[in-house]
């Protein structure tokens, strides 16, 4: 097993959704012995319940269960407040279909594992996930201070879209930024589908993370 032992007082904690028991049990020994606090759900409802009363720092989540499948897990995630829909989302699966990483890509997840779990790769894409989260936190301060960039210039936005790229970067919630602009959540979603089609991105923490750097990715 690679990876740091982490020490801190509040370790980030990792939420494990997987219907398969001995699995989920095999995930959150290794993720504890690597230093994390887990939380486990054994469906997508459970999850979801959890979800409603928890903030995890990173979801791993298997995608075909029994009910609610991951996919529904992930849809009624990003539909939470700001914090929740950054939250990284990490898919597990049995199936190697490039298919179903496609769709999960499109619908929002950082990443994809396929079972059996490779531990190094999982706790290598947990690890980079945490800083990616950190780097934003971080960029945050750094927006605040220095002010937004041009938008419209590096981007091509209209400047409702800059208006809305801002307030993500402040990390309001839809609702929260379609109150501060007065219009309807349903505009602001709009908005959002066109900034990630100019940033060629799919979620909001990719799209943050991207926004504070100020460029498009090299291709």
């Amino acid at each position: 097993m690679t990876g740091c032992p982490l020490t801190a007082p509040n370790p980030p904690v990792i939420l494990c959704i997987e219907d398969e028991m001995q699995l989920r049990r095999d995930i959150a020994d290794e993720l504890a012995e690597a230093g994390y606090a887990v939380i486990e759900a054994g469906s997508g409802a459970e999850a979801i319940g959890i979800l409603a009363k928890t903030h995890p720092d990173l979801v791993l989540c298997d995608i075909s269960m029994p009910g609610l499948s991951g996919y529904d897990v992930l849809d009624a995630l990003r539909e939470q407040d700001a914090a929740h829909a950054e939250i990284p989302f990490v898919f597990l699966s049995a199936l190697a279909d490039p298919r179903q990483v496609v769709d999960g890509k499109r619908r929002g997840a950082d990443d994809y594992l396929v079972k059996p779990i490779d531990y190094d790769l999982l706790l290598a894409t947990i690890e980079a996930r945490l800083r990616q989260i950190r780097r934003i936190r971080s960029g945050r301060s750094d927006f605040s201070a220095a002010g937004p960039p041009d938008f419209a210039t590096v981007f091509g936005m209209t400047q409702s879209e800059s208006q809305v790229t801002s307030l993500l970067i402040q990390g309001k919630s839809l609702m929260q930024i379609a109150n501060e602009l007065a219009v309807s959540r349903t505009t602001v979603a709009f908005h959002l589908r066109h900034i990630f089609q100019k940033t060629r991105t799919n979620r909001q923490a990719e799209l943050v993370s991207l926004l504070l750097q100020g460029h498009l990715p090299i291709e």
